[in-house]
């Protein structure tokens, strides 16, 4: 003969109602205690009844008392809620602690030479915390579609401006310049345009940014190299090997060598920045945090 399981179905609420009858063996107690009707129990109770297919409770008139089948309940009851209670306690604190953490996704650009102070700055006044987190502009945008950071300290670009669930705040332009040898003919040139660099080999310390270098590579004819070191960069200046690009928050001192630092502000070569959060982001500083970084960064025009 084949056996047929039978499934239980319990409900946590008729669970809490047992043991609150359970514990004071009387039903307008537990009622009043619940705030709930008193019939309401009853049915419940009635319900947890059938469906373990026992007698929990002994009645005689208005007095009930636990049945050694509601004894043993009562111990695995308890268990269970208290089981149950534990685990919501501990996602509500990592709910908590999580509402705390502030991620932050930001571009190499002068934010990257201001982030600590940003930091510093934002957790003396408040009690969250900032994770930062140096990432592409690409890589910044997909982040914030995606939750993974809160808020993203990034170029200004077409499709977060189309974006409406983002909040943008513009915040600073940045610029470039390019070093030359002094006794260089283009040192004598006022706001020379981006032409007068096409012949000449180019080199900076950084990779540039993905737009910039594409607009540059409509104008030049030779690659730039990345270099790395100002000393390097020195060198080559010296030896009159080429020019240097660098952005605004960037420069070579110019102690020993002579050289001549010429603003390329009036250039297409710019970057507008923002910061950008999502409008339903419920973080309990979010705002704090953004209108900080506005009140840093929006001022700023130049870094050098």
């Amino acid at each position: 003969m084949r056996t047929v399981e039978r499934s239980i179905h319990l409900e946590i609420k008729q669970l809490k109602y047992f043991v609150e009858v359970a514990r004071r063996e009387h039903l307008s107690e537990a009622a009043l205690e619940l705030n709930i009707a008193q019939s309401a129990i009853s049915r419940q109770i009635t319900l947890l009844e059938q469906e373990l297919q026992v007698t929990l409770f002994n009645r005689q008139g208005r007095n009930i008392h636990l049945t050694s089948h509601g004894k043993a309940l009562l111990t695995q009851a308890t268990q269970i809620l208290e089981q149950l209670d534990e685990t919501v306690a501990l996602f509500q604190q990592t709910n908590h602690k999580n509402a705390r953490i502030l991620n932050i996704g930001f571009e190499e650009s002068y934010i990257s030479q201001m982030i600590t102070a940003i930091i510093q700055a934002f957790e003396r006044q408040y009690d969250s915390i900032i994770v930062p987190h140096m990432m592409s502009s690409s890589e910044i945008s997909e982040a914030l579609y995606t939750g993974k950071i809160d808020i993203g300290l990034v170029e200004i670009n077409t499709a977060l401006q189309k974006n409406a669930n983002l909040s943008l705040k513009p915040l600073f332009e940045e610029t470039y310049h390019v070093y030359v040898p002094k006794d260089d003919v283009i040192a004598l040139s006022i706001n020379p345009p981006l032409t007068q660099l096409a012949e000449t080999q180019l080199f900076t310390l950084k990779p540039l940014a993905t737009t910039i270098e594409s607009r540059l590579q409509h104008t030049l004819k030779l690659p730039i190299h990345i270099i790395g070191t100002k000393s390097l960069a020195h060198y080559l200046l010296k030896h009159h090997r080429g020019y240097v690009i660098l952005p605004d928050y960037l420069s070579l001192e110019n102690e020993v060598e002579a050289l001549c630092d010429i603003s390329l502000a009036h250039t297409e070569l710019k970057r507008s920045f923002c910061v950008a959060f999502k409008k339903d982001n419920k973080k309990v500083d979010i705002l704090n945090l953004s209108n900080l970084i506005h009140q840093l960064l929006s001022k700023v025009s130049t870094y050098h």
